[in-house]
């Protein structure tokens, strides 16, 4: 029966470890490193938008940097790395950390409560990802992914507390992805996946839940234009002119998407026939990824000084053409203001390209 007690101690004995080895890599704690998916080479169709944007642009999330966001928004060609499955023997998770030898492979910080019972496991391979366990975004696209790695080797899957609510646990029924948080536990067999970049494995995992999808909520034909609001959950961000903005949209026939208060089955009824989204970036438009067909555009609505570029690689992997308008702070803390007539521009822009 493992105890709290030995799982410290187990920790400890790492931290000891790496004083005189240094630290340890995932690499050399795996006894097996098996390569799922090989590197390969990728192209990109380019970011839509009117002239000028681009030198908007002043910062990016806290996580990544300007330089990076910029290069991923704007590059032509790069190379996807492979998908690699790193089997480890006799592991100790603990505190939201897995411990090997003198490795340390941190998913979040968590705080012991005293109340969780340490497990012995198996074997099991880790669904939780870095970003994942703090974004619905990343949880949806990134770790119900991994999910099906777990399951297309046969290992059960390990996962630690992440994202809650009510779209959480929809797309965990939908997809049948339940499993219990772990928070401390002995696993004798664990594999830990590299999962980071869209490759062709990405792009089959990907159709495979949008065909879940697209069984649960068919097309039914129509081409609809759908602005897509995002809720109060996550970072404050919001646009103060977004009154505006709707009714702007809803004069060209958009309909209106509430991601705080439209029912779920609406949602992805209306998604899946879309034509063309508009919508503020944040994690709320992973709801696109499973149901927007892959003829469909994708406008994301950029905050100047915290811009991100995550959008144009899964876009890009499903045959989604991406496009954006940077706007301009607003007068309140959060707030944010985009140009109507700039939006109406790039849909343009997206329709001539979609013709």
């Amino acid at each position: 029966m493992i105890s709290n007690a030995s799982l410290q101690l187990l920790k400890y004995r790492r931290h000891a470890k790496r004083l005189f080895a240094g630290p340890g890599t995932l690499e050399a704690a795996a006894y097996r490193r098996e390569i799922i998916a090989p590197e390969e080479q990728a192209s990109f169709p380019p970011l839509l938008c009117l002239d000028g944007q681009i030198e908007r642009i002043t910062g990016a999330p806290a996580e990544s940097t300007l330089a990076q966001e910029l290069e991923t928004a704007t590059r032509s060609s790069g190379v996807h790395a492979p998908t690699i499955a790193y089997h480890l023997k006799d592991v100790a998770l603990v505190d939201g950390s897995v411990y090997s030898g003198t490795m340390r492979f941190f998913v979040r910080e968590l705080k012991y409560d005293g109340q969780a019972e340490p497990v012995e496991i198996e074997q099991a391979a880790l669904v939780s990802s870095y970003y994942g366990v703090k974004y619905f975004g990343h949880w949806l696209r990134d770790d119900c992914t991994l999910h099906l790695l777990a399951d297309d080797l046969g290992l059960p899957p390990l996962c630690l507390p992440g994202p809650t609510g009510l779209h959480v646990e929809h797309y965990k029924a939908l997809f049948n992805q339940s499993c219990a948080p772990t928070f401390r536990a002995r696993i004798r067999h664990l594999t830990i996946f590299s999962d980071y970049h869209h490759n062709r494995l990405r792009r089959e995992r990907y159709e495979r839940l949008r065909a879940v999808v697209g069984a649960r909520f068919p097309h039914k034909g129509r081409r609809t234009l759908v602005y897509l609001k995002r809720g109060q959950d996550g970072a404050r961000r919001w646009i103060e002119n977004e009154a505006e903005i709707i009714d702007g949209l809803t004069r060209s026939g958009f309909v209106v998407l509430d991601t705080a208060t439209t029912p779920f089955d609406a949602m992805l009824e209306a998604l899946v026939d879309a034509r063309l989204v508009v919508s503020l970036e944040g994690s709320h438009i992973a709801h696109c990824v499973y149901a927007m067909p892959s003829s469909s555009g994708l406008l994301v609505l950029q905050p100047p000084d915290r811009f991100s570029a995550n959008q144009r690689q899964w876009t890009a992997c499903l045959g989604i053409r991406s496009a954006m308008v940077v706007g301009m702070r607003g007068q309140q803390i959060g707030g944010y203001c985009f140009d109507l007539s700039e939006i109406q521009q790039t849909i343009d822009l997206l329709d001539r390209a979609l013709a």
